[in-house]
Protein backbone atom coordinates (compact mmCIF):
# COMPACT_ATOMS: atom_id res chain seq x y z
CA UNK A 1 0.00 0.00 0.00
CA UNK A 2 1.32 3.47 -0.90
CA UNK A 3 0.25 6.45 1.24
CA UNK A 4 0.73 10.03 -0.09
CA UNK A 5 0.25 13.44 1.79
CA UNK A 6 0.91 16.96 1.01
CA UNK A 7 1.14 18.49 4.54
CA UNK A 8 1.02 22.94 4.58
CA UNK A 9 1.97 25.26 6.83
CA UNK A 10 1.61 28.85 7.15
CA UNK A 11 5.04 29.32 9.17
CA UNK A 12 8.78 28.83 7.79
CA UNK A 13 10.03 25.79 6.78
CA UNK A 14 12.96 26.22 9.77
CA UNK A 15 10.19 26.56 12.29
CA UNK A 16 8.63 23.63 11.21
CA UNK A 17 11.81 21.65 11.30
CA UNK A 18 12.77 22.58 14.77
CA UNK A 19 9.31 20.75 16.03
CA UNK A 20 10.79 17.76 13.95
CA UNK A 21 13.45 16.92 15.87
CA UNK A 22 12.38 18.05 19.42
CA UNK A 23 11.73 15.87 21.67
CA UNK A 24 9.43 17.76 24.02
CA UNK A 25 6.91 17.99 20.94
CA UNK A 26 7.57 14.95 19.71
CA UNK A 27 6.42 13.16 22.67
CA UNK A 28 4.00 15.80 23.46
CA UNK A 29 2.42 14.99 19.89
CA UNK A 30 2.19 11.39 19.87
CA UNK A 31 0.72 11.32 23.47
CA UNK A 32 -1.88 14.02 22.19
CA UNK A 33 -2.98 11.02 19.57
CA UNK A 34 -3.46 8.63 21.75
CA UNK A 35 0.30 6.44 21.87
CA UNK A 36 1.45 5.92 25.40
CA UNK A 37 5.05 4.91 26.38
CA UNK A 38 6.57 7.60 24.15
CA UNK A 39 9.99 7.37 24.43
CA UNK A 40 12.88 9.03 22.19
CA UNK A 41 16.18 7.26 22.67
CA UNK A 42 17.87 9.15 19.92
CA UNK A 43 18.30 12.65 19.21
CA UNK A 44 21.01 14.35 17.72
CA UNK A 45 22.37 16.19 15.10
CA UNK A 46 24.93 18.59 13.24
CA UNK A 47 26.32 19.63 9.96
CA UNK A 48 22.67 19.09 8.27
CA UNK A 49 22.23 15.80 9.42
CA UNK A 50 19.85 14.43 11.81
CA UNK A 51 18.74 11.32 13.42
CA UNK A 52 16.20 10.30 15.33
CA UNK A 53 14.36 7.25 16.93
CA UNK A 54 10.80 7.24 18.11
CA UNK A 55 9.51 4.54 20.47
CA UNK A 56 6.20 4.36 21.24
CA UNK A 57 3.13 2.54 21.55
CA UNK A 58 -0.10 2.60 19.73
CA UNK A 59 -3.63 1.44 19.65
CA UNK A 60 -5.20 -0.72 16.88
CA UNK A 61 -8.99 -1.87 16.31
CA UNK A 62 -7.89 -4.88 15.21
CA UNK A 63 -10.51 -7.24 12.73
CA UNK A 64 -10.44 -10.46 13.36
CA UNK A 65 -9.01 -11.92 10.84
CA UNK A 66 -6.03 -9.84 11.56
CA UNK A 67 -5.96 -10.61 15.30
CA UNK A 68 -3.09 -13.51 14.56
CA UNK A 69 -0.93 -10.69 13.85
CA UNK A 70 -1.77 -7.29 15.49
CA UNK A 71 -2.43 -7.13 19.12
CA UNK A 72 -5.12 -4.14 20.55
CA UNK A 73 -1.73 -2.18 21.58
CA UNK A 74 1.82 -2.69 19.00
CA UNK A 75 5.01 -1.40 19.63
CA UNK A 76 6.40 0.98 16.99
CA UNK A 77 10.26 2.30 16.67
CA UNK A 78 10.33 4.69 14.02
CA UNK A 79 13.79 6.32 12.67
CA UNK A 80 14.36 8.83 11.12
CA UNK A 81 17.22 10.08 9.14
CA UNK A 82 16.99 13.94 8.06
CA UNK A 83 20.19 16.09 5.95
CA UNK A 84 19.23 19.56 5.02
CA UNK A 85 20.51 23.33 6.14
CA UNK A 86 18.59 26.23 7.03
CA UNK A 87 16.37 27.02 4.68
CA UNK A 88 15.57 23.48 3.12
CA UNK A 89 14.94 21.87 2.21
CA UNK A 90 15.34 19.22 4.75
CA UNK A 91 15.03 15.61 3.28
CA UNK A 92 14.48 12.17 5.13
CA UNK A 93 14.49 8.74 5.35
CA UNK A 94 12.42 6.61 7.68
CA UNK A 95 11.31 3.65 8.30
CA UNK A 96 8.53 2.20 10.68
CA UNK A 97 8.98 -1.45 12.53
CA UNK A 98 6.00 -2.95 14.28
CA UNK A 99 7.15 -5.51 16.84
CA UNK A 100 5.80 -8.79 15.60
CA UNK A 101 3.78 -7.33 12.62
CA UNK A 102 5.78 -9.12 9.91
CA UNK A 103 5.05 -5.64 7.19
CA UNK A 104 7.83 -3.46 5.74
CA UNK A 105 6.83 0.13 6.26
CA UNK A 106 9.38 2.95 4.44
CA UNK A 107 9.26 6.59 2.95
CA UNK A 108 10.45 9.81 2.31
CA UNK A 109 9.64 12.95 3.36
CA UNK A 110 10.63 16.46 1.93
CA UNK A 111 10.14 19.74 4.03
CA UNK A 112 10.53 22.23 1.65
CA UNK A 113 9.21 26.34 1.32
CA UNK A 114 6.36 26.97 -0.32
CA UNK A 115 4.81 30.35 -0.76
CA UNK A 116 4.72 32.33 2.71
CA UNK A 117 5.15 29.05 4.45
CA UNK A 118 6.22 25.40 3.91
CA UNK A 119 5.11 22.12 2.97
CA UNK A 120 6.05 18.36 3.63
CA UNK A 121 5.66 16.09 1.34
CA UNK A 122 5.28 12.81 2.64
CA UNK A 123 5.34 9.02 0.62
CA UNK A 124 4.75 5.84 2.97
CA UNK A 125 4.95 2.08 1.20
CA UNK A 126 4.15 -0.77 2.95
CA UNK A 127 4.45 -4.01 2.41
CA UNK A 128 3.44 -7.64 3.58
CA UNK A 129 4.64 -11.35 1.92
CA UNK A 130 2.40 -13.21 3.39
CA UNK A 131 0.04 -15.29 1.12
CA UNK A 132 -3.88 -14.77 1.36
CA UNK A 133 -3.78 -11.93 4.05
CA UNK A 134 -0.79 -9.99 3.31
CA UNK A 135 -2.41 -7.83 1.37
CA UNK A 136 -5.47 -7.08 3.73
CA UNK A 137 -2.55 -6.73 6.71
CA UNK A 138 -0.85 -3.86 4.37
CA UNK A 139 -4.15 -2.16 3.85
CA UNK A 140 -4.91 -2.44 7.83
CA UNK A 141 -1.66 -1.13 8.55
CA UNK A 142 -1.54 1.56 6.07
CA UNK A 143 -5.19 2.57 6.78
CA UNK A 144 -3.57 3.60 10.78
CA UNK A 145 -0.96 4.92 9.31
CA UNK A 146 -2.73 7.14 6.94
CA UNK A 147 -4.78 8.32 10.01
CA UNK A 148 -1.84 8.43 12.64
CA UNK A 149 -0.30 10.82 9.38
CA UNK A 150 -3.55 13.16 9.10
CA UNK A 151 -3.85 13.26 13.27
CA UNK A 152 -0.20 14.36 13.65
CA UNK A 153 -0.74 16.92 10.75
CA UNK A 154 -3.29 18.31 12.84
CA UNK A 155 -1.98 18.38 15.56
CA UNK A 156 1.26 20.47 14.21
CA UNK A 157 -1.22 22.79 12.93
CA UNK A 158 -2.88 23.58 15.72
CA UNK A 159 0.13 23.99 17.85
CA UNK A 160 1.49 26.48 15.32
CA UNK A 161 -1.68 28.54 14.91
CA UNK A 162 -2.28 27.72 11.92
Amino acid sequence: MKIKALHQYAKDVDTVFGLFHDPEFMTAKYVAIGARNVEIPECAGGDGRYAIKIKREVPAEVPALLKKFINPWNTIVQTERWEGQAGGPYRCRFAIDIAGVPVSAQGVMELRSEGAGCVNDVQLEIKCGIPLVGGKLADFVGGDAEKAMQAEYAFIRTQLGA
